[in-house]
């Protein structure tokens, strides 16, 4: 524990001690940052966790990263459904910036130390648009590298000097190569620039609705996100999946503070959490007394998936209490 600061929003300035970061671009925690102060932290839905996700569908310990002399691994901990690396199965890979971690329905962007402070402020990507960017400027490597591959000089030419056809063929293939260069640099300063355009239009700290700083085209682009997120979380709501909800409804509200719906529906998740914590805890000490020990189990670990943010609450301190007492208990069977 205490391996990993975690912040509920993008805006996070390079930090005393941080030795790389993890940014949420997709899951039910959407836009958290975790900031790694130690050379080793591990993820999952469990609370003994460095790095604590809202994902029902990962793992309680599901993976660690790990710096070494080398670098950067991830490497999976043995979860039930293993984790992705760049959209690809693993179990161990080597972390470069801008990768991405994929388990349960959660996804993170890797952020080494050396990563500009522009890139870690920026708000955070969904996974389609960083699939579409790579795929992009791979098709236009791909292009310039074929029109120069095309380039061919006739056997008449090859030893022809400075003041031949083969010099002339040579030079166009100089520019194209650095017609490759200008493109590279072209896509990953423009990326930059917009996210530091966004930054410059934020002010972190203010409680102010943020339309009060944004230009009309920008405050469009806005509403749509918060919309996004408020669909998704009412949908979730409906589904009776209030932690996600929450998280959706706690989305919308740092994007457009103002938002009275996400603020309403917030409010009904915390309610219907605390009813559904009474109830495990209640269900969970009646298995227990009639001895229905792995019934009472699960009820005990619902009830700490559900206050897995307020470890102090005194119903989560119970229901950690009597998952102790079964673990004892079960193990002074076993002597």
């Amino acid at each position: 524990m205490g391996s990993a600061l975690r912040f509920k929003h993008q805006m996070v300035p390079r930090q005393n001690g941080e030795l790389a970061r993890l940014k949420v671009v997709k899951g039910p925690d959407y836009g958290t940052v975790f900031v790694l102060t130690a050379s080793r932290a591990t993820l999952g839905r469990g609370d003994e966790n460095d790095i604590v996700v809202s994902d029902l569908k990962s793992s309680r310990l599901h993976a660690e990263v790990v710096q070494g002399p080398k670098g950067w691994r991830v490497r999976d901990l043995g979860s039930a459904n293993g984790i992705l690396y760049n959209d690809k199965a693993t179990t161990s890979a080597e972390l470069k910036p801008h990768d991405t971690v994929s388990f349960g329905e959660t996804t993170l962007e890797f952020f080494p130390p050396e990563v500009e402070t522009s890139a870690l402020v920026a708000p955070p990507r969904e996974m389609i648009q960083i699939q579409a960017e790579q795929s992009n400027f791979s098709a236009r490597q791909s292009e310039v590298r074929k029109m120069a591959g095309s380039i061919s000089l006739p056997a008449s030419n090859r030893a022809s000097g400075p003041t031949g056809a083969g010099s002339s063929q040579q030079k166009n293939l100089i520019l194209l190569m650095g017609g490759l260069a200008l493109v590279a640099f072209l896509f990953f300063f423009d990326d930059g620039k917009r996210a530091s355009q966004k930054q410059a239009k934020r002010k972190a700290g203010e409680s102010r609705d943020l339309a009060s700083y944004l230009p009309e085209s920008q405050l469009l682009v806005q509403d749509k996100t918060a919309e996004i997120f408020f669909r998704s979380g009412f949908r979730e709501y409906r589904e009776r999946n209030y932690l996600r909800a929450k998280s959706n409804f706690e989305t919308v509200l740092q994007i457009a503070p103002g938002h009275s719906l996400a603020r309403l529906y917030l409010d009904h998740c915390e309610q219907e959490i605390k009813s559904e914590v009474k109830y495990h805890l209640d269900i969970g000490k009646r298995s227990l007394d009639s001895g229905k020990i792995k019934k009472a189990r699960g009820h005990f670990e619902a009830v700490l998936r559900l206050l897995f943010r307020d470890p102090q609450n005194a119903q989560y301190l119970e229901a950690k209490e009597q998952l102790e007492a079964i673990e004892k208990a079960k193990r002074g069977e076993g002597s």
